[in-house]
């Protein structure tokens, strides 16, 4: 008489979804990167530079940031800091458009193992994040802090 095999097989489907939930609560797992460690340097320190480079654009000036919030989820993660110039001079302003001083914020994603900006802003007077979650519904609510402005 041949050996059920059943048990083997109901065995492998066992670990399988075992190793299916553990992959969601590890991907779902948010990190937070508000202050540079051994384990978060590396990726850190690439988002905040894809960040200052970008505003160097638009400034022509260079920044340091003092992080507030800056958290990652999956292939996502969100900052909110104040700009200082690396020189510590004043930052200085073009045009007749106000600014509020000096606040920073900054949406990445990762794909195909690097981070890319999605979408940021700076010392605008405005809300620009209001309905940032609804237009990356998959970025994880827990990267963003309390409050329902990222949803509208």
């Amino acid at each position: 008489m041949k050996p059920m095999k059943k048990p083997a097989m109901l065995k492998k489907i066992y670990f399988a979804f075992l190793f299916l939930m553990l992959s969601q609560v590890i991907t779902a797992q948010t990190l937070d990167f508000k202050n540079k460690n051994a384990s978060n340097s590396q990726e850190r320190t690439m988002m905040l530079d894809i960040f200052r480079a970008n505003l160097y654009q638009e400034y022509q000036q260079e920044f340091v940031f003092v992080v507030k919030h800056f958290k990652v989820g999956g292939n996502f993660a969100w900052l909110e800091a104040e700009a200082q110039r690396k020189d510590g001079k004043p930052i200085k302003f073009d045009g007749d458009e106000p600014h509020d001083c000096c606040f920073a914020t900054a949406l990445f994603k990762k794909s195909n193992g690097k981070w890319y900006l999605v979408e940021s802003g700076a010392f605008g007077t405005d809300v620009w994040w209001a309905g940032v979650r609804s237009r990356h519904r998959a970025a994880p609510r827990d990267i963003f802090p309390g409050g329902n402005e990222y949803d509208e």
